[in-house]
């Protein structure tokens, strides 16, 4: 073991030294653990389980490292297993790690130190995924889940399971699987057991003294389950949907997807369907924020808008979870993002318009249909169910400021938007309300792509730009930040001068880019700390 441990050890400090100059190996370190990625490739979960001489080697690694990140993307090697994350969707943590509804391969992930749990058979994907799973009730390593989506720690350190496949709510412990609600067929039925009916429930909250919440999807409903087995309407018209606050009983929800349940008593509904955050308090529903838009073949359109939460516009919002602060996020799936509501806006955190996987920093990490999320000491957990992985995100205050909106990147430029036609000249770029001089090569637009020349736009906000004429390697700092560009492999050179999308420079550094096509103009925000 000593033997193994001080190989491990130098094994790191070779990777460091290896890739380290060329930015290639990144660390994770904030949150519940850590993992070391290169060149994207989860490598090792070894923090806060590593030993002090682990962990001194990895001071070292760390010393080198821009970003701070982690990703668990079911590999946990520089080899791929077979049994990767399939559409993760719930998360939470228990005393055992992380626990993952994995909900295409019919079973309960545990990630768990150095390796994953997995609870339940995989289903056989293919054409017949949809039936794959089953319902069976037993030893953990036996247990059978068709299409998990939800899952929620209770007090007792239990785990209860929404199987939405088989309509059913499950109860795991540390050896068993028991269903505790519904008998797998789908329907409506209060009661007690077995002759309770659910119609693909989708997540589940739990209380302080052990009921249990169940966001009741395809009923369009919110029920309750007492702690006596009791299975009784919360909120909601059962088999109906529809949008309307007001009483318990009258109130309308369409397809409601998470919940996440306060200190306080009130529950707070992800109202996927309806585009929408609601509240249900004092036998009273409320909406937060997002409303339904125009009906289109069947389902009310959604929308992205950030601002103020009156005007605020979610698509499908598929999760919600809630910070010490009482600001809420939300698993917005359709627009790629994780959005914070405060009292008095609705922001963006991670992700947001575009479906990527690309991550360098948290800050423009990018996430393809988000379906779940979980908040614990200052980490924000997110099931990136598209690209097949849960990405672990430090809640720093860089982070928690979020983006600001597409509206008020316009308004800061202090162009006028007011004129009948569009801009026809030349691409102009913004920095705040500062325009930057781009030299002898003009931005332009071909494809639906955004070209722009890296020196002046970096040496604009301060940046030290470096080129090595023997290597052709571009060397771009600003602050904490730096980065290495292969001007002979990524980028390409126009009448001498280094050319890049925007879409790579959001790769490269925490900005968020704006372009608006009606003005001819990018709008760039930078986080005030980079301006600094």
């Amino acid at each position: 073991m000593i033997l193994l441990k001080k190989h491990m050890i130098a094994f790191i400090r070779n990777i460091v030294m290896l890739f380290g100059k060329h930015k290639k190996i990144f660390m994770a370190s904030a949150g519940a653990a850590a993992l070391l990625i290169i060149t994207g490739v989860a490598l090792l979960v070894i923090k806060p389980w590593a030993s002090e001489d682990m962990l001194s080697a990895l001071g070292e690694a760390e010393a080198v490292m821009t970003t701070k990140i982690e990703v668990y993307d079911g590999i946990w090697d520089v080899r791929r297993y077979s049994d990767e994350f399939y559409y993760p969707i719930g998360i939470t943590l228990s005393a055992e790690g992380i626990v993952v509804a994995d909900s295409m391969s019919d079973r309960i992930q545990i990630i768990d130190r150095l390796q994953n749990r997995r609870i339940g058979s995989p289903g056989q994907y293919g054409l017949s995924y949809l039936d794959s799973g089953a319902l069976s009730d037993g030893y953990r390593e036996s247990a059978l889940f068709m299409k998990p989506s939800g899952v929620a720690l209770a007090p007792d350190g239990t785990i209860i399971i929404s199987d939405t496949g088989n309509n059913v709510i499950r109860k795991m412990d540390d050896t068993f699987v028991i269903t505790i609600a519904g008998n797998g067929e789908a329907g409506y039925q209060d009661g007690r057991e077995g002759e309770v009916r659910f119609d693909s429930p989708r997540a589940v909250a739990v209380g302080s003294d052990g009921s249990i919440y169940v966001a009741d999807t395809m009923n369009h409903c919110i029920r309750r389950i007492d702690t006596r087995g009791n299975v009784a309407l919360l909120a909601g018209v059962p088999g109906q949907s529809g949008y309307e606050d007001g009483a318990s009983g009258q109130a309308m929800f369409n397809e409601p997807s998470g919940l996440y349940l306060s200190d306080d008593g009130a529950l707070y509904v992800a109202d996927s369907a309806n585009h929408s955050i609601r509240k249900i308090e004092n036998g009273t529903v409320t909406t937060i924020a997002g409303q339904p838009g125009e009906i289109d073949r069947g389902y009310p359109q959604g929308g992205y808008i950030d601002g103020n939460n009156s005007i605020a516009r979610f698509n499908f919002p598929r999760d919600v979870t809630m910070l010490p602060d009482g600001s809420l996020l939300v698993a917005d799936s359709m627009n790629h993002a994780v959005r914070r509501i405060t009292p008095d806006a609705t922001t963006t955190l991670v992700g947001g318009g575009v479906a990527d996987q690309y991550y360098k920093s948290a800050e423009n990490l990018k996430i393809s249909r988000p379906e779940g999320i979980h908040a614990d000491r200052g980490t924000l957990y997110i099931s990136d169910t598209l690209n097949n992985r849960v990405v672990a995100v430090p809640l720093t205050e860089r982070i928690l400021q979020g983006r600001p909106s597409r509206e008020t990147m316009l308004q800061t430029t202090g162009i006028s938007t007011t004129s009948r036609y569009a801009y026809h000249g030349e691409i102009r770029v913004f920095i705040g309300k500062s325009r930057v001089d781009m030299g002898r090569v003009p931005p332009w637009n071909s494809a639906e792509q955004v070209y722009v020349p890296i020196r002046p736009l970096f040496e604009a906000l301060g940046a030290e730009v470096m080129l090595n004429e023997r290597t052709n390697i571009l060397t771009i700092k600003i602050h904490e930040y730096e980065t290495y560009l292969d001007l002979d492999r990524d980028y390409f050179i126009l009448r001498g001068a280094a050319v890049t999308t925007t879409d790579e420079i959001i790769r490269l550094f925490p900005y968020t880019f704006e372009w608006f096509p009606e003005y001819n103009l990018i709008a760039l925000n930078v986080p005030t700390d980079l301006l600094e």
